[in-house]
């Protein structure tokens, strides 16, 4: 009898240390081996491609040509437009100055750089002609309005000396990589305190830069927060902006994604975007697949952040000064976009004036936003919260209007003048979808030994119960 009670007990036992073990693996291993992937660390699955992406990254500009240069200069004629591209650019991003730190985050730089794709480009070349507007001109007969009459007079005379016009004819690589503009090289050399570069264009002096210095979560402490943004360029807060909530630095750059998304707490997503010195935010959509049959989840730009104040009071610290907006869909950045210490009147929308106000669309012609070409989507897996499909795309305008003192922008209707739209664009291949699945794939089959050793274990307590049983009846 004592022997069969004996092995009814170590049935018994068994069965709770088979349970026991599945529970293990269910809720403490997995769950570690998981989100150690995740965490921004060396080693990790995740800081591969943090480091120094395999993901292909491509930067395609589109650029809008004025095609009724003299009707519009001298006839004021709405400007037409057609837009040629995309010029395609091989984007490279490698983590530099990286900072570990024991709170669980760590600092870095991140640099970039581009080379022209010809291939991809569509027959399009960096030497093709462009009609658009005098960026340096507007700059700083923009800047110079509220200085001395002196002032303005010597610049009023050097446009003049170098036939400044409204519109300029450029060469695409000098409009969106800069050029050395001759006008700007002769100021610098008679006002050396006003002005210290004379090169000018889009993205002037970015190729081969990093866009700031990030703190963002490694996940370790909670990887939830994973690729958060904590600090940037050491500070919590911007300061371009005149409220609190719109210098918040919300969000990670795009790249990553919270794991264990919930449609119901996660129904947005933030990002902090440095060239326009502001986060913004994508609103959950629509559900997709990749061509491995995962599931994405599809974050998108919605009309309602772009709102003006009155319709979106969020955005009330966006217009600079407070008070001085522009309509529903453009966003001034001349604050945090400089040329020497000249503010830039830069307005920045999504392409083709997408979400923007009637009136901005009726003063041009050429311009067709279409709501699915032209948003910025961030397609997301919502287990492990991989960015696997990626478009950010983004408007470049500038704002004209007159300016009294040069006759040559004395006339000019107040208008957005469109220059060039990007899109960022990213696209997990094969092989790292194949990573992804095999990550899975652990997963399931480590869920699938929890269950064996849940059945296992229950079927051991049962034998047991069984046994005991019997034992009671016998006895």
């Amino acid at each position: 009898m004592r022997r069969k009670n004996c092995c009814t007990v170590t049935v018994l036992v068994i069965g709770i240390l088979l349970i026991c073990i599945g529970l293990i693996i269910q809720f403490v291993v997995l769950p570690q081996v998981f989100n150690s992937n995740l965490e921004i660390k060396a080693g990790s699955l995740q800081y591969r491609n943090w480091h120094d992406p395999t993901i292909p990254i491509y930067m395609q500009w589109y650029v809008f040509n004025l095609t009724n240069v003299e009707n519009f200069t001298t006839k004021q004629e709405k400007p037409h437009f057609v837009q040629l591209g995309p010029y395609t650019y091989r984007e490279h991003r490698v983590k530099t100055d990286i900072t570990w730190h024991s709170n669980g985050s760590v600092t870095y730089k991140n640099l970039r750089w581009w080379n022209f794709i010809p291939k991809k480009s569509e027959g399009f070349s960096e030497d093709d002609i462009i009609y658009s507007v005098n960026l340096p001109l507007l700059t700083v007969a923009e800047s110079l309005q509220y200085e001395s009459v002196l002032i303005k007079e010597i610049f009023q005379l050097l446009a003049d000396s170098y036939n400044e016009t409204l519109i300029k004819r450029y060469k695409m690589h000098e409009l969106v990589w800069g050029y050395h503009d001759p006008m700007m090289t002769t100021a610098m050399n008679m006002m050396p305190d006003w002005f210290y570069t004379d090169f000018v264009g889009i993205f002037a002096g970015k190729n081969y830069t990093d866009d700031g210095v990030w703190t963002v979560s490694t996940g370790s402490k909670n990887i939830s927060t994973v690729g958060q943004t904590e600090a940037y360029n050491g500070s919590l807060s911007l300061d371009f902006w005149s409220t609190q909530y719109a210098n918040m630095v919300n969000g990670t750059d795009g790249t990553i994604a919270s794991p264990h998304l919930n449609k119901v707490t996660n129904k947005r997503m933030d990002f902090f975007i440095p060239d326009i010195c502001r986060s913004l935010y994508g609103q959950y959509t629509s559900e997709e697949k990749t061509s491995e049959g995962i599931t994405l989840w599809r974050y998108s730009s919605t009309r309602k952040e772009l709102l003006g104040p009155e319709k979106n009071p969020d955005n009330a610290g966006f217009c600079t000064p407070l008070g001085n907006c522009l309509g529903d869909g453009m966003m001034n950045l001349s604050n945090c976009q400089l040329l020497d210490h000249f503010k830039i009147p830069v307005v920045a929308s999504l392409p083709h004036f997408l979400f923007a106000d009637k009136q901005y669309i009726d003063k041009v012609e050429g311009l067709h936003p279409v709501e699915s070409e032209h948003r910025t989507d961030v397609c997301v897996e919502p287990i492990t919260g991989m960015v696997m499909r990626l478009a950010k795309r983004l408007q470049i305008n500038m704002y004209v209007r007159q300016v009294d003192y040069l006759p040559v922008l004395a006339d000019v209707d107040e208008m957005v003048f469109p220059i060039v739209w990007l899109n960022e664009s990213a696209q997990v291949d094969g092989t790292n979808q194949d990573l992804y699945l095999s990550m899975m794939q652990l997963m399931a089959v480590a869920t699938d030994m929890s269950y064996l050793l849940y059945a296992l274990g229950g079927l051991m307590i049962v034998i047991a119960a069984v046994l005991f049983t019997r034992l009671c009846l016998k006895a």
